[in-house]
């Protein structure tokens, strides 16, 4: 007769005398056995968070399980609490379904390795069926947000008309997120983003995926579910993830507003400190974001040159002047600047950019040109 997944896992703990514990391809745990000895701090945290913590997901990929083709020798991170473990993958249908872990003190002898392979394999064939019914799901759901936020008016209600009646996104308002890399990024990078997210995520609380390479995540914009995008994306280093919130909407059908307000943002995040921005903080930039970066090329001839001399001393002096409505005392205090260099400057942003910042028409058409060359 088959053995259950707990079955399997209980066995080879009594045979090694060693905990054992089935993670997900998520890391999250499927069955754990009764626990020898003592636990080190990130298996306990995955047991009673249902989740491998973010330190110790990030040591795990960087010591290349993901890529592993058979058992890895994981040595321990004490900075983060976790011991010496050995990860067997579970492979099924020529692809990874999981991982099956041994702590490794005392070593694991070849023979225990030989039984944890056997084991494996054998969860392997009772996880698959659920995999592949995840792996299909994860499909239909990129399916249903390309759909939903697609400029077909069409198409997108009748997504929306599939979410309702098959109960996703219960929480409202519902919110929607566009996030991008902050620099060059590795190939496998979107992929790990969204399994962050989607292994935190209750069932139906939030949707992911992929749209034009860009990572969208839809989901209650107030509560546990926003908390988790928040804190999921935080979490990600090399790069760190640049994050534009769209607003808040009631219904699944405004969903495509809130997504191209929430790309708007994006273009506004990358300035940012933090590496985020929500549509409703933007102010002016809600406009100069709708603008496209070509915008650029038709300035006027004087104030194109300005911009791309390079001279980042006289832009952020008229950045400055601009931003304190021309009110000289103000900009030369956040400058740290004499009154009289600051003259000097100004006249030679007039000169160089062919304007005068005593011309209403020609003070906007900066303010506008440079809030846009910061996007850009």
């Amino acid at each position: 007769m088959e053995r259950g997944l707990q079955e399997i896992v209980d066995a080879l703990s009594l045979r090694l005398s060693r905990p054992v514990l089935v993670d997900d391809l998520e890391l999250r745990p499927l069955a754990y056995s009764i626990q020898f000895g003592e636990l080190d701090e990130v298996r306990t945290a995955s047991i009673l968070g249902r989740l491998a913590p973010e330190t110790a997901r990030m040591a795990l990929h960087d010591e290349g399980i993901r890529t592993a083709t058979g058992p890895l020798r994981i040595p321990a991170h004490p900075e983060i609490g976790m011991r010496a473990r050995v990860c067997v993958p579970l492979v099924g249908g020529g692809r990874r379904l999981g991982y099956l872990w041994l702590l490794d003190d005392p070593p694991v002898t070849s023979e225990e390795l030989r039984l944890a392979r056997a084991a494996a394999a054998e969860a392997a064939a009772l996880v698959q069926p659920d995999a592949d019914a995840a792996l299909h799901r994860r499909r239909r759901e990129q399916e249903l947000v390309a759909a939903l936020l697609s400029p077909d008016a069409s198409r997108s209600a009748t997504a929306a008309a599939e979410l309702e009646a098959d109960r996703y996104l219960p929480l409202r308002p519902l919110r929607v997120w566009a996030a991008a890399p902050d620099g060059p990024a590795a190939e496998d990078w979107r992929a790990d983003v969204l399994d962050r997210l989607r292994a935190r995520l209750p069932a139906k609380q939030g949707l992911c995926g992929e749209i034009d390479g860009g990572i969208v995540v839809i989901a209650g914009g107030r509560g546990m579910p926003g908390d988790v995008v928040t804190d999921a994306l935080g979490a990600v280093r090399e790069p760190r993830v640049l994050v534009g919130e769209g607003e808040a909407v009631e219904s699944l059908r405004d969903a495509r507003t809130s997504h191209r307000r929430a790309l708007a943002a994006l273009r506004v995040a990358g300035r940012e400190p933090a590496g985020r921005a929500r549509w409703e903080e933007l102010g002016v930039d809600r406009l100069v974001s709708s603008l496209p970066d070509s915008a650029l090329d038709d300035l006027p001839d004087g104030l194109r040159r300005l911009l791309e001399a390079g001279d980042e001393a006289l832009v952020r002096t008229l950045e400055a002047y601009l931003d304190h409505a021309g009110d000289v005392k103000a900009t030369a205090a956040a400058l740290s600047l004499h009154r009289g260099g600051l003259y000097y400057r100004l006249r030679r942003i007039e000169e160089l950019a062919e304007i005068d910042l005593r011309n209403g028409e020609d003070r906007l058409l900066c303010h506008l040109a440079l809030r846009l060359a910061r996007l850009g």
